[in-house]
């Protein structure tokens, strides 16, 4: 496994992206994820938003076009992800903030997933009233997004975290 982790960490790619002064680099790779980031997590607040009660001028059937742009920015997030993690493959595998992260974005894809076929597609939907379980997975989805976006700043200050919370 450490041969295939090293193969990662040292192709060309994976230096490219952690050591390239060019501004194509690492700094436009974290660029996209901000990108992508902001088009699933925040149309996805947007949703949960309007499930809550907010921006009731928004009909909540309208909320059903915004499946495309969010997984646009899922895709974004994954290929731009896979590649910071690759630059640093060695440390991130040992960074237990990564896993939560991707577990409470797995998550979150589950909630989108349900709230876009199960909650958006309810017939009260069409009277623009929320269906049962509509503000719990909105609810849901923000809590999801939270603890995913905190998990994934943390990955980059694990040991002083650590030190914070008394976790090694």
């Amino acid at each position: 496994m450490n041969g295939l982790v090293d193969a990662i960490e040292n192709s060309a790619l994976s230096v490219w992206v952690r050591e390239s002064p060019s501004m194509f680099a690492y700094t436009q790779v974290v660029a996209w994820h901000g990108i992508g980031l902001a088009l699933i997590v925040g149309l996805n607040v947007l949703i949960a938003l309007r499930l809550l009660g907010f921006a009731t001028a928004i009909p909540l059937a309208s909320l059903r076009k915004l499946a495309v742009p969010m997984y646009v920015g899922f895709w974004v997030n994954a290929l731009s992800g896979l590649l910071l993690m690759a630059a640093a493959l060695d440390a991130n595998l040992h960074n237990h903030y990564l896993g939560f992260k991707l577990l409470f974005i797995a998550l979150a894809i589950v909630n989108l997933e349900y709230t876009r076929r199960r909650v958006l597609t309810h017939p009260m939907v069409d009277r623009n009233e929320v269906p049962p379980r509509g503000r719990q997975v909105a609810w849901l989805a923000l809590l999801l997004w939270l603890l995913a976006i905190i998990c994934g700043r943390i990955i980059g200050y694990p040991g002083i975290v650590g030190n914070v919370f008394g976790i090694h």
